[in-house]
């Protein structure tokens, strides 16, 4: 079966991850691959959703992957080409789009054994991001491991983002950028008690969003442009910035210094994962599945159609114009 798997792997020319300090050792064995799951039990509820019209319809689109995983924050990401998710329990997955089914990428077993978070596919390199022991990448698809860590004060690491062809991640204690001569992290801002949960670009501007409110770099400097708010995640698109605290979703169209309430029909006390504009239309991933509106309506509306009940759509991306949503934990339904 593993002989299998590997024959089906998805060719991609992984390049970059090289250059490594001295302590930054190759890991060449030791990889893992998942158990058998040729033989899906029909009660599994999916961990991955795909909509093709515009959050219309959702189907379970888990194909391959086994039968209880769960993905963390930030465990999804996409490249031009490339749709992959990082699971807890097996390490990494590709999306083969030709056969529809998830196709496993050698992880090593120390990359597992950190508590895999957060995943970016940068310049055909996989990084990953752990909560004990900071970053791993591979630029040969999973054959060998290398730790990325050079210029992290903090190796819990919570999402990486991709700004005009470069790489940021955001940790524990500040936000940093890939140098990718060095293949140093260099801080951009941050402190011991700065947990920075997500970044985002607004109007040539980087905006960070953190356990103190949410930061906005002006030339040279930060200013907190939001205080007195913990914010998880953030995100923006060409004319507007959504803030997404723990009790409420925030939404700003100037500049950052004025915040409206957008939460109007989405659930009371369930927070927002993440904010997607997908032509024109905003999604929403909540605890209890996905919304949307249009920039022009004031109300969310569930878009939750075949999703199953409960489903917190905990990660939320796009890729050529397909919507994709995972949940945290992938269970087996209770029996009747």
């Amino acid at each position: 079966m593993q002989n299998c798997l590997i024959s089906i792997l998805i060719c991609f020319c992984l390049s970059a991850c090289n250059g490594q300090d001295e302590n930054n050792l190759e890991i060449k064995s030791k990889v893992s691959y998942p158990k058998d799951t040729s033989k899906t039990m029909q009660s599994v509820e999916g961990i991955v959703y795909f909509s093709t019209d515009q959050g219309m319809n959702w189907k379970n689109a888990s194909s391959g992957l086994p039968q209880k995983i769960s993905v963390g924050l930030g465990g999804v990401a996409v490249s031009e080409t490339t749709l992959g998710v990082a699971t807890k329990q097996y390490g990494i997955y590709f999306y083969n789009f030709s056969d529809s089914v998830w196709v496993s990428v050698p992880t090593a077993n120390e990359v597992i054994e950190s508590n895999i978070g957060a995943l970016a596919i940068f310049k055909n390199t996989i990084y990953v991001g752990t909560q004990q022991k900071g970053i791993f990448c591979s630029n040969d698809h999973g054959k060998t491991w290398s730790p990325q860590n050079k210029g992290l004060e903090n190796q819990t690491i919570r999402r990486f983002v991709e700004f005009k062809n470069s790489l940021y991640v955001c940790t524990n204690d500040g936000f940093y950028s890939l140098n990718e001569n060095s293949r140093v992290w260099q801080l951009g801002y941050g402190n011991t008690s700065l947990q920075v949960n997500g970044a985002t670009c607004f109007r040539g501007n980087f905006i960070i969003g953190t356990n103190k409110g949410v930061y906005k770099k002006d030339k040279n400097n930060w200013v907190n442009i939001l205080p007195n708010h913990s914010i998880h995640n953030i995100s923006s698109d060409e004319t507007e910035l959504y803030a997404m605290t723990y009790d409420e979703l925030l939404l700003s169209s100037k500049d950052g210094i004025t915040w409206n309430s957008i939460q109007d029909g989405l659930p009371e006390n369930l927070y927002t994962f993440n904010v997607l504009n997908e032509n024109n239309t905003l999604f929403a991933g909540q605890w209890n599945g996905v919304y949307s509106k249009t920039k022009f309506s004031n109300t969310w509306i569930s878009s939750s159609n075949g999703i199953p009940e409960k489903f917190a759509a905990t990660n939320l991306k796009s890729i050529h114009g397909i919507l994709v949503i995972t949940t945290s934990e992938r269970k087996l339904k209770a029996e009747k």
